[in-house]
């Protein structure tokens, strides 16, 4: 199963350079046991796939666990974006600890704008831009539109397009129909 560039529901995909951290997190899907970046070798082949890593480059141990810590907790913010809660301790930790080995640097472009740019090779170089990708459109206010399912297991990253910013599932045919279906049992079956 390859669910490169797939967006259930045929919402559109995230706007570039947005689209990045999109497939990146989207590499995995929990409730398909889905996951295209299970080994350093295949996360080096998509980072060189993305221009992130030159061709024949190699993902150390080290930034191998970091990049999977890092795509989860960036799915995790994705979903605070959905649910409007705030990062807890424990959260901000482990986005602490992921980017740990990661430099970033800010530049001033020809517009007088600051914007942050990975430093750095390799792997390493390759998850600050990542990160830079997210601190980006966090300041642009694009990232309150990037929100990952709600419902337990899928965790699907989604450029949410509509006006009032509401979406919660993936596809309201897949996810948002199931969510409401169990519910819908479970209180018919209490008698609520």
């Amino acid at each position: 199963m390859d669910l490169e560039g797939f967006q259930p529901g045929g919402r559109a995909p995230a706007p570039s350079p947005l689209d990045l951290v999109q497939d990146f997190v989207n590499t995995e899907v929990p409730d398909f046991a889905y996951d295209t970046l299970a080994t350093p070798s295949e996360l080096a082949r998509w980072l060189e796939g993305r221009g992130l890593l030159p061709s024949g480059g190699t993902v150390d141990a080290e930034t191998f666990v970091a990049a999977r810590e890092l795509r989860d907790v960036l799915r995790r913010l994705a979903l605070l974006n959905t649910t409007g809660d705030a990062p807890d301790g424990p959260l901000r930790a482990r986005f602490d600890a992921a980017l740990a080995g990661v430099a970033l640097r800010a530049e001033l472009g020809p517009d007088a704008t600051v914007r942050l740019s990975p430093s750095g090779e390799g792997g390493s170089r390759a998850l600050g831009a990542i990160a830079a990708v997210v601190v980006g459109a966090q300041a642009s206010g694009a990232w309150r539109r990037m929100k990952a399912c709600r419902k337990d297991g899928c965790g699907w990253l989604f450029f949410d397009g509509s006006r009032n910013c509401s979406s919660s599932w993936c596809s309201m045919s897949i996810c948002g129909n199931r969510t409401k279906t169990t519910a819908y049992r479970r209180r018919r079956k209490s008698g609520a």
